[in-house]
């Protein structure tokens, strides 16, 4: 059974983190600390500093816990995690830097903030393709582990891959009721995505501005912008109820996702039995371990808070509406996903799109209850 795991989050403010950083300097140099013997008693032979975008409630950091949890216990506490509280040594959009530089050990973040570093993750940003939580996951780690051009991507960034996840269905968070793409016009809607903004800018009426997930609440208040296409943990965990009070699932599916990555230097520094169990437990992760903790996270947690009574709707379109959208949306995504992944290093990309599609239909688990959806249907029968 799935465990969210400890929340072991600290403070890391003025000396302790100028202290942490030089530490953490240190230990990417050397890419061990502590010389323990695996008994237990010695300390840990490899102490791994996390960074994350995660907060720390989320399905996203519940998936994230689980994985740092088992690393830790597999190994006997060879292997142990320093966890940092969000945004704490890196922001959003620096953290796969900061792995790939050192300066931190294990990142979790969007990759959709720095795109040209991921060609091959942000498969997930074409819209209607992406249905099944769980087929997305694992299809997404059969691609890094056994493709070659997805491989190379993340060689180049100097990161190893362990887990890349879908944020949760796209959401439209409105001041009024979403029926349609008609109701959209006129709209500044926040969108997340290279393929989900095209989908927007294309298909829809509205003035699309690309805001950083933590920026959101500000810039509705703000009147920067006046809606956002998002997962459930923004008008949950990132407080957008607060702001926009009607919210629909127009259809479209899973259109961003979260990455895990490990500093390649030092994931090849290590033992190879310690890197086996690293490897062992992604491969967990991605065959259902993560869907569990994510959905889990998002049932009981997340949407209790949808029926706080600041919400005031909680929809999906009819089917009919998508699959217009769709159809007027035609191969023009997929095609410009190759043009766009090949443009930002992806060597065969129409061949990698294929494999991820073939994968998709094969590993997607029909059992695997989506929580998006689970949730509109328990907000509507209350």
């Amino acid at each position: 059974m799935f465990a969210p795991g400890k929340n072991s989050f600290t403070k890391t403010t003025g000396v302790i983190a100028a202290a942490g950083a030089l530490l953490l300097s240190t230990a990417c140099d050397e890419g061990v600390t502590g010389g323990g013997n695996g008994d237990g008693d010695a300390g840990p032979e490899v102490t791994l500093v996390r960074v994350t975008a995660a907060l720390g409630q989320t399905p996203n950091a519940a998936v994230e816990n689980w994985f740092l949890d088992e690393i830790e216990e597999r190994s006997d506490g060879r292997i142990e995690v320093d966890r940092n509280e969000p945004y704490a040594l890196c922001d959003a959009p620096e953290i796969a830097e900061c792995v790939g530089d050192g300066r931190a050990d294990i990142g979790v973040t969007i990759p959709d903030y720095t795109p040209e570093r991921f060609p091959s993750t942000s498969v997930v940003s074409i819209p209607f393709i992406n249905q099944n939580w769980q087929g997305v996951t694992h299809a997404l780690h059969e691609m890094h582990v056994n493709n070659e051009d997805a491989q190379a991507v993340m060689e180049r960034n100097n990161l190893h891959h362990i887990g890349t996840w879908p944020v949760g269905r796209l959401l439209l968070g409105t001041n009024e009721p979403v029926e349609d793409r008609d109701d959209l016009a006129g709209l500044s809607t926040r969108v997340s995505g290279p393929l989900a903004i095209q989908l927007f800018e294309e298909g829809t009426d509205v003035n699309v501005v690309t805001v950083a997930a933590n920026e959101v609440y500000e810039a509705v208040e703000r009147g920067l912008i006046d809606s956002t296409a998002a997962g459930l943990d923004f008008p949950v965990d990132y407080q957008l109820r607060e702001v926009l009070s009607h919210w629909a699932d127009p259809g479209t599916g899973e259109y961003s996702a979260f990455g895990m990555w490990m500093n390649l230097d030092t994931y090849e520094s290590m033992d190879e039995d310690l890197q086996g169990i690293i490897d062992e437990v992604a491969a967990e992760l991605a065959a259902g371990a993560g869907a569990e903790g994510f959905h889990d996270q998002a049932l009981n947690e997340q949407c209790p808070i949808m029926m706080d009574g600041q919400v005031e709707s909680f929809d999906r379109w009819d089917e009919s509406l998508t699959e217009e959208w769709e159809t007027e949306a035609g191969d023009d995504l997929q095609e410009s996903w190759v043009e766009l992944a090949t443009g930002h290093g992806l060597e065969n990309a129409d061949a990698v799109l294929d494999q991820y599609l073939q994968d998709l239909e094969e590993l997607s688990d029909p059992d695997v209850e989506d929580a998006t959806s689970a949730c509109i249907d328990e907000f509507n029968e209350q």
